[in-house]
């Protein structure tokens, strides 16, 4: 399959041997956005916060912040249209975690790439929730006034939706499943509309051992079996798991995909034969590489490759996975 090497990591912030960062930009640093944005290619990234202290003192995770630099720079090499982050862009939600998410980001940033971001459950930690999505909104201004919702990309519907429930009110929770339903059924009804993408940080399915406060089967209660039922909605994206898995629907070949390779630590996969869902069309190893996807928007379908870091210290990614997601 086909291969890339990025170049310096240095230039871009970090110490490519120690992982280290080497500058933090003062004050917030906004990345780039376009309204009216109908990208031919997508690059999709999840979870580049980096590992928290006491999980690496108490559990032995790694920081990968070398793997982490890596993959924002081969994203940047890859020159899209568009990137969208699947949420934990940060370990906690404060103003020094931003600080490192900025220097990051470099690269993306220099390359005017624009960015569409989610809220993950550490982008809601360790602030108060409205200091913590102000922090998120300086740096995706365009989402200040809406976080998720609906985003039109030409003939693709992008539409994202808040998993974070432990950080959000039964009212908050109750009116975006109202919204979500509301919404689907007029995307079906859109004539100009070909597909639609449902995207939460949680994933509704999973084969990780990964537990958390948000309960997964109120994911697929309320976003999954809503989106399994629509016409039009051809794959739902998830971040949250550190690995990367991809399902497929049986009966309506509606594909999820599980997507948080950008730099935290990585959990492992159950392939076994007693693995939760055997509905799985990737099954290559149980601790699978840091990865971004890329998204090539067709008349007729999307075309996704993703792109795994398989040569650390030389930086090299190849193309571990292909697959296309038809329109109706």
């Amino acid at each position: 399959m086909a291969s890339l090497a990025v170049g310096s990591l240095a230039a871009y912030g970090a110490d490519a041997a120690a992982g280290a960062v080497l500058f933090a930009p003062a004050g917030a640093q906004p990345l780039a956005w376009r309204e009216g944005l109908a990208p031919k290619r997508v690059a999709i990234v999840g979870d580049v916060q980096r590992t928290g202290m006491l999980e690496m003192l108490l559990l032995g995770r790694h920081q990968n912040d070398a793997e982490r630099v890596a993959v924002l720079r081969a994203i940047a090499e890859e020159g899209p249209e568009m990137l969208l982050m699947l949420g934990d862009q940060v370990v906690t939600g404060d103003g020094r975690a931003w600080e490192y998410f900025d220097s990051i980001m470099t690269p993306v940033r220099r390359a005017g790439i624009p960015v569409h971001g989610m809220l993950g459950n550490h982008d809601y930690e360790g602030e108060k929730t409205p200091a913590c999505i102000e922090n998120f909104s300086q740096r995706f201004p365009h989402q200040r006034d809406r976080v998720h919702g609906l985003t039109r990309l030409g003939p693709v519907a992008l539409l994202t939706v808040d998993s974070n429930f432990p950080s959000l009110s039964d009212r908050q929770v109750q009116e975006q499943v109202r919204r979500y339903a509301q919404t689907l059924a007029e995307l079906d009804a859109a004539p100009d509309v070909r597909c639609v993408i449902v995207a939460s940080h949680h994933p509704p399915y999973t084969n990780s051992s990964l537990h958390s406060g948000t309960d997964l089967k109120q994911v697929e209660e309320m976003f999954a079996a809503p989106f399994l039922r629509a016409r039009k909605t051809r794959l739902y994206l998830s971040g949250h798991v550190h690995s990367y898995e991809r399902f497929v629907a049986e009966g309506s070949g509606k594909t999820f995909v599980v997507s948080g390779g950008g730099g935290g630590p990585r959990r492992t996969v159950d392939i076994t034969e007693h693995r939760p869902y055997r509905n799985d069309a990737y099954r290559e190893g149980t601790l699978r590489p840091f990865h971004f996807m890329v998204m090539t928007v067709h008349d007729d379908r999307l075309a996704f490759e993703v792109r795994m870091l398989v040569q650390r210290g030389a930086w090299r990614f190849r193309t571990g996975d292909i697959f296309d997601v038809r329109f109706t």
